[in-house]
């Protein structure tokens, strides 16, 4: 039985693996369970053994992307509310974002497109966790003084994911054609001066 649960769990995410692929190199509309299984070898009788749809598929990715990008966010939490650690988080974090060649924030663009209802909700779902995870970030900024305290958490996490969103789109769009960390600093620079406190 454990051999077998194994077996299934490789298979998921071979499927999964070559859904991201595709629906980053194609877009939503190519993801289709015929094109999975030419890009993994398996059946397509065999991918209906474990999902029953490409919404299947596609709800299963989400679930992957979300599980990406809250362990990019929570793995660097600061201990503390310091300019530098927070800022560490948010570079880190973009770091890791180039390294997976905005991977995450491509398939939620996409899950968008494809118009279906409920995967809709849960691409939102995923949003509202990770800007909360940015907020909870920003308040311990707050609390150490060195955020504004007349600020709205919510209003910011939310610009700091369009900013990350509409950079990775930005550069998919150009086909990669400039360096999204570089730009990325740039962007945070703006981001900082307009969140910071003000000194005395």
């Amino acid at each position: 039985m454990p051999q077998k649960r194994s077996s299934t769990t490789v298979r998921k995410k071979q499927i999964i693996d070559a859904a991201r692929k595709l629906i980053t190199r194609y877009g939503s509309e190519h993801v289709t369970v015929r094109r999975i299984a030419k890009e993994t070898g398996i059946s397509e009788g065999a991918i209906y053994k474990h999902f029953k749809s490409k919404r299947d598929v596609l709800s299963l990715l989400v679930d992957d992307v979300e599980q990406m990008l809250l362990a990019e966010v929570n793995l660097t939490l600061p201990a503390d509310g310091s300019l530098e650690a927070i800022e560490n988080v948010f570079l880190e974090h973009m770091t890791r974002v180039v390294e997976r060649r905005g991977i995450a924030f491509q398939v939620i663009a996409e899950i968008v497109s494809f118009g279906d209802k409920k995967l809709n909700r849960k691409a939102y779902q995923v949003i509202d966790k990770y800007t909360a995870s940015i907020a909870d970030i920003l308040s311990r900024g707050v609390k150490a003084g060195i955020i504004r305290t007349d600020i709205d958490l919510d209003a910011a996490s939310g610009l700091f994911y369009c900013l990350t969103q509409g950079l990775v789109n930005t550069w998919t769009l150009s086909q990669n054609s400039f360096d999204m960390k570089e730009k990325y600093i740039s962007l945070w620079s703006v981001f900082r001066q307009a969140i910071l406190k003000s000194p005395d």
